[in-house]
């Protein structure tokens, strides 16, 4: 009798954690889509949100800037910057003094429409032409990515020449060659982080990982930049398109063509030389020991195999940027969003390119 007793407060307590959970989830979810409905009111209020069609889906196309400038710079998202209109401006404020600036979000970023297939580099790219030429943008463009958007402007560049005029990555992820079976990558935990999206679960994770960036930006903005981040994390675009990474950098890799069109790498994560440049920026042992994983019994041990596998990384990029063709680099120690971390200085760097188109 008290083992069945036992059962039966047992069972009782399970059903009650069980409809709390239930009832956590209806509520975290429930708030995460008063937060998404309240970025997009605050994009519709800034004038950020103009849908044009891409066909399969919406691309949303923000211009600011001079409409009459010199260059048309079309600003391309590294993965998960589905926010990069508010978070990028302290970067682009100088350049759109003189030219236009055009920010897609690709299928699932931001305020773009979620897409259900392959997010591969052809149908990326298409969708961003589509949108652009639906949006009544003309080309030419100088093509400015960050990280994974590297590898987007590579084959666009590659395969429309006669539609650029010139490409800017920030650093650009590169094109390589994976073996698909020997460096295979587990994502299972993309998907985890997907669902987790959906049920508005993501915000403790995003001030952790983003809270320093997020800082930088406008204190109106904060709250809109999250939730696009929130809603980007979880879109099936952004996990289909990180499952496929090997494959499109493979891709890419073997479609890309030497182009005379000038280009600059601005090479931001590989730019460390020194454990000072690693310290300044506030890389010390200790931090690449728990952050990173780095191995070494002393601090000078762990600088030095972080280096040493940086100056790897380096020679892979070098190869690349070789095969790209008139491409001039330039190193800039820091974080790789390098818009939020030093948007000064890479405001520089990217006018005195700039101009070097006009000269």
């Amino acid at each position: 009798m008290k083992a069945k007793k036992t059962l039966k407060i047992i069972g009782k307590a399970l059903l009650v954690l069980l409809i709390l959970i239930v009832l956590f989830l209806l509520t975290t979810t429930v708030l995460c889509r008063i937060r998404q409905s309240r970025a997009m009111d605050y994009l519709n209020e800034k004038g950020y949100f103009n849908p044009v069609s891409a066909g399969e889906y919406d691309v949303n196309v923000y211009c600011c800037g001079n409409e009459n400038g010199k260059h048309t710079i079309v600003a391309l998202a590294g993965y998960l910057d589905g926010e990069m209109y508010i978070g990028w401006r302290k970067m682009t404020a100088p350049l759109e003094e003189e030219n236009r600036l055009v920010f897609l979000d690709r299928a699932g970023y931001g305020a773009s429409g979620d897409y259900n297939g392959d997010m591969t580099v052809e149908h990326v790219v298409e969708h961003y032409r589509a949108a652009l030429q639906n949006a009544g943008i003309p080309a030419p463009y100088v093509l400015l990515p960050h990280s994974y958007g590297g590898l987007y402007a590579t084959f666009w560049e590659s395969k429309y020449p006669d539609e650029i005029e010139a490409a800017a990555f920030l650093d650009g992820t590169q094109a390589e060659h994976f073996d698909l079976q020997q460096d295979a990558m587990d994502f299972g935990i993309v998907k985890w982080v997907s669902l987790a999206g959906k049920l508005g679960l993501l915000p403790p994770l995003i001030r952790s990982e983003y809270g320093k960036e997020f800082a930088a930006l406008p204190e109106e903005g904060r709250a809109a930049a999250s939730a696009l981040l929130e809603k980007t994390m979880s879109s099936k675009a952004a996990t289909t398109e990180i499952i496929n990474l090997q494959k499109n950098t493979n891709f890419v890799w073997d479609e890309m063509a030497e182009t005379e069109l000038p280009k600059l790498y601005l090479s931001v994560l590989y730019a460390f030389h020194t454990k000072e440049q690693l310290i300044a920026e506030g890389l010390t042992a200790d931090f690449l020991r728990n952050s990173y994983g780095v191995k070494g019994d002393t601090d000078d041990e762990v600088y030095a195999n972080y280096l040493n596998g940086i100056a790897d990384h380096r020679e892979d990029t070098e190869r690349y940027i070789a095969r790209l063709g008139n491409c001039q680099t330039v190193e800039l120690p820091g974080q790789h969003e390098i818009m939020f971390d030093q948007p000064e200085e890479c405001s520089r760097i990217l006018l005195d390119f700039l101009h070097g188109l006009e000269s």
